[in-house]
């Protein structure tokens, strides 16, 4: 059945521990709250020299039409990129093929970080900054030839929508939809493709773990992709705006003394960020209930997603 695969079994979790070590065994396994595209499981094993350690299974979303969705694959070599580079991530405990063969569809199993999703920050400005630096050293890293093939190209699938003869099915549905399209299509000749740095593709700000105010991680790295990180600036900006959060002065700021470089075709990605979630983004609503730390309901961000766009177009507009 496509969707949310089911809780791991006990001879499951059993096989994951023996692969870690061939004497461990099994403490306790729990659900983790999110992993709203995948089903996720926290597994506690007892090593042969009696030392705890805890690890998080991974089982990702099954589609309905695996042929225009296949499953993620190479999050393990993502990681491995990530951690030579000392970028904060989870480690690769049980990489895709064996996890997979144990659990019968795609899957991973990954290191246990003690952080959660901060939603709610004390210090909003500096929760921003953190995660500027962040991004920006993610799109530091030169990305190495065995990873060029793994993630899919960002660029070619923008390209798609921009050279359709006439406006996708998802913009066709949404209230402001088509006239988002149009403009998006005058501005993307001007846009500048050319980069192929690694970007998550879905940086928001549940997809970071914190301690303490500090940043841990950043998480959820099956759907990576290679293109332009203004797109990943573009996405938080969006995101954190339904949120209400005003952070886009310090991210910015913090992002390009970061990273050394200007950001460029900033309206652009922000349209196609909020292009992704259409024609209905009222399920993103779901991320905050999970993570049970902000409330949001489907039409509130329906609401601020509407109301961000038309302000693009409003910018799009004084600009032309």
């Amino acid at each position: 059945m496509p969707g949310i695969p089911p809780a791991p079994t006990k001879t499951q979790f059993e096989q994951i521990a023996k692969a870690i070590d061939p004497n461990a065994r099994v403490v306790s396994t729990r659900k983790l709250v999110g992993g709203i595209a995948c089903r996720m499981d926290v597994l506690e094993i007892r090593l042969p020299d009696t030392t705890i350690q805890k690890v998080v299974t991974r089982q990702y979303w099954e589609s309905n039409t695996p042929q225009s969705r296949p499953p993620p694959r190479g999050e393990s070599a993502i990681l491995r990129t990530l951690a030579a580079n000392q970028i904060p991530a989870p480690r690769v405990i049980v990489a895709e093929e064996q996890a997979g063969e144990i659990f019968g569809r795609p899957a991973i199993v990954i290191s246990y970080l003690d952080g959660v999703p901060d939603l709610a920050p004390a210090d909003l400005q500096d929760w921003a900054r953190q995660l500027a630096r962040a991004i920006a050293n993610v799109h530091a890293i030169e990305v190495p030839d065995e990873l060029k093939s793994v993630p899919r190209s960002h660029i070619n699938s923008v390209t798609k929508w921009m050279e359709a003869p006439e406006p996708p099915e998802r913009f066709v549905k949404h209230e402001v939809g088509v006239e988002l399209w149009n403009a998006m299509r005058l501005l993307w000749p001007g846009v500048d493709t050319t980069a192929s740095q690694l970007i998550h593709t879905d940086f928001w700000p549940g997809n970071a773990l914190w301690k303490d105010g500090k940043l841990l991680a950043i998480v959820d790295w099956e759907w990576p992709a290679l293109g332009e990180p203004v797109g990943d600036v573009a996405y938080f900006l969006s995101d954190a705006a339904y949120a209400g959060f005003d952070v886009e002065k310090s991210f910015l700021e913090t992002y390009e003394r970061s990273s050394g470089k200007p950001i460029h075709d900033l309206l652009f990605w922000k349209m196609m960020a909020t292009a992704i979630p259409m024609p209905d983004i009222g399920n993103w609503a779901q991320g905050y209930a999970e993570l049970g730390i902000r409330t949001m309901y489907p039409d509130d961000i329906r609401r601020a997603h509407t109301k961000y766009i038309r302000d693009l177009l409003t910018q799009f507009n004084s600009n032309a």
